[in-house]
C-alpha cells in the first residue's frame, strides 16, 4: 500500500485527482495541502511514499516543496502540472512522471505501475508484531544472533526473528549487497565512502543513519559491487 500526498493550490483539481488516485488499488491518499508551507507540513508529519505536486502554486512553487524537505525522507514525486515547459527540470530531480492536467484514468494508471516497486516489502515478525517493511526504505540488514537488525527510514534497530539468509533471498541484488555472512548493505543510500587508517572505510548514508566502518573485505567487496553497479 503507497500513502498519497496531494499538492494543489486548485481545490477542484485536488477533488478530481483523489478521486481518480481512490479508484486505484494499492493507494491511500493520506492527505492534501494547496500552499508550500502546507505541502511542507504535512511532508514532514505524514512521511508520504508519493507526492503528486503541482508546479505553480499560490506563492511559490513544487520545487520549493522539494527543496524544504528533510534529505532522510525521500518520497517519489510525480508532478501534476498544465504547463509543458518545466518537464526537463522535473526529470532533474529524478521525478518518477511527468502528468499534464486533466488527467485521464489511463495515463495514471501507466504512472502507477512505475511506482509498483515502491511497494515492494517484506512482510516479518518483529518484538512489536506482525509489521510490512518497504524494501526501499532499509539501508542495512545485520545478523545479531539469532536475529536480524534493519535498519533504515522507519525501522531504527528493529529486530526480526529469522535468519539473514532468509532476509536475503527477498532482497533484490542489487541495489542490495552482501558484505559478509552477517552483513547486507543498499547500495542506493551510500551518500560517500572515506578511506580511513588501515585497509578500513567509512560508509556515509543518504539518510542520516550513522556511518559504518568497513574492514578490509568488506571494504573491497564494496568496491567491487559499486563499480559493477555503476
Amino acid at each position: 500500500m503507497l500513502s498519497v500526498l496531494i499538492v494543489d493550490d486548485e481545490a477542484p483539481a485536488r477533488r478530481y485527482l483523489r478521486r481518480l488516485l481512490e479508484a486505484m488499488p494499492g493507494l491511500l491518499v493520506i492527505g492534501e495541502a494547496g500552499t508550500v508551507e502546507q505541502a511542507w507540513r504535512l511532508a514532514r508529519e505524514c512521511k508520504p511514499d508519493v507526492l503528486f505536486l503541482d508546479i505553480e502554486l499560490t506563492a511559490g512553487t513544487g520545487f520549493e516543496v522539494l527543496e524544504m524537505l528533510e534529505s532522510r525522507h525521500n518520497p517519489a514525486i510525480v508532478f501534476v502540472t498544465a504547463h509543458k515547459d518545466h518537464a526537463a527540470r522535473a526529470f532533474d530531480v529524478e521525478a518518477v512522471d511527468y502528468l499534464l492536467k486533466p488527467v485521464s484514468p489511463e495515463r495514471l494508471a501507466q504512472t502507477l505501475a512505475r511506482l509498483q516497486p515502491r511497494a515492494a516489502g517484506l512482510s516479518m515478525r518483529t518484538r512489536s508484531g506482525k509489521r510490512f517493511i518497504k524494501i526501499d526504505q532499509l539501508t542495512v540488514v545485520q545478523a545479531q544472533g539469532d536475529y536480524v537488525c534493519l535498519y533504515g527510514v522507519g525501522h531504527a534497530n528493529e529486530l526480526i526473528h529469522v535468519t539473514l539468509k532468509r532476509v536475503a533471498e527477498q532482497l533484490p541484488s542489487p541495489p542490495f549487497c552482501s558484505l559478509s555472512r552477517s552483513l547486507i548493505i543498499n547500495l542506493e543510500h551510500i551518500s560517500h565512502v572515506a578511506q580511513r587508517p588501515g585497509a578500513q572505510i567509512e560508509v556515509s548514508f543518504i539518510n542520516g543513519l550513522t556511518p559504518l566502518m568497513l574492514g578490509r573485505a568488506a571494504s573491497q567487496r564494496l568496491r567491487q559491487a559499486m563499480a559493477s553497479n555503476g
